[in-house]
């Protein structure tokens, strides 16, 4: 007889063994010797094509982004992009703030915290309660949007 409601661990895409967490790239089921980006098949081709990509717009420097397990249910995500602009920058000398926050992610009985480091530059980090770089130029297309409809509104009750 069956038991009902008994859900069984995934396992690891690469190994077999039991999985610790998602990619958050390629979403695969793995491990913790498989987790960071460099260890698993679909997401180092990736990173190998795109390695002429992933150079920091500051000093040109080559930036790899990655992901790390601690545990079984403790895993670090760090882009190395800004959160800002999207650019890539160097963690030594071009990020200007870096903030971290957490992720809880339930897997059927079992939870995974995944801790996003989040990067801005010099550029983006004065402007990062509007969003960087992109936010603020997303904030000014929308006021003068706003202020374009206000005055065509206002030229046609005159």
């Amino acid at each position: 007889m069956a038991q009902m409601g008994v859900y069984p661990v995934p396992s690891c895409r690469e190994c077999g063994l039991e999985s610790a967490g998602r990619c958050t790239v390629c979403r695969r089921s793995l491990c913790i010797d498989h987790f960071g980006f460099e260890d698993h098949n679909p997401c180092v081709a990736r990173l190998a094509r795109h390695a002429a990509e992933t150079i920091c717009y500051v000093c040109g420097v080559p930036v790899r982004p990655q992901q790390w397990s601690t545990s079984v249910f403790a895993h670090y995500i760090d882009a190395g992009a800004c959160a800002g602009c999207g650019r890539y920058i160097c963690a030594e000398r071009h990020t200007r703030q870096r903030d971290e926050r957490v992720e809880l992610v339930r897997d059927h009985l079992r939870s995974h915290r995944y801790h996003h480091v989040t990067r801005y530059c010099s550029v983006c980090a004065p402007l990062r309660g509007l969003g960087g770089l992109r936010g603020a130029g997303r904030w000014a297309a929308l006021l003068s949007a706003a202020g374009a409809l206000a005055f065509l509104i206002a030229t046609k009750a005159l």
